[in-house]
């Protein structure tokens, strides 16, 4: 049994690098999609109201339970995390 070359290891690096990168931007890509969806059934749920149908109103009541649920605690340390990463990504 031979070791690959360090030519062939290099390839087969960058084709997993290459693969990691674009699994990465198809996730990014699904959380925005997410993100946008909810967005519009607020939006949904801000024009008819009451009449907007079940989904519409138990997405809304999901929604306002994660913020009845967030404490201030979990909004600080959520604050943290982002203004560090901010940090390091300016580096």
């Amino acid at each position: 049994m031979s070791l690959p070359s360090p030519a062939e290891s290099s390839e087969k690096a960058d084709g997993l690098t290459g693969l990691m990168s674009g699994l990465r931007d198809l996730a990014w890509r699904i959380l925005e999609a997410g993100f946008l969806l909810i967005g519009l059934i607020v939006l949904v749920y801000l024009l008819l109201g009451t009449g907007s149908g079940a989904f519409v109103q138990g997405v809304i009541a999901n929604l306002g339970a994660l913020v009845a649920a967030l404490t201030p605690q979990a909004l600080v340390g959520v604050a943290i995390v982002v203004a560090i990463t901010h940090l390091l990504k300016r580096r």
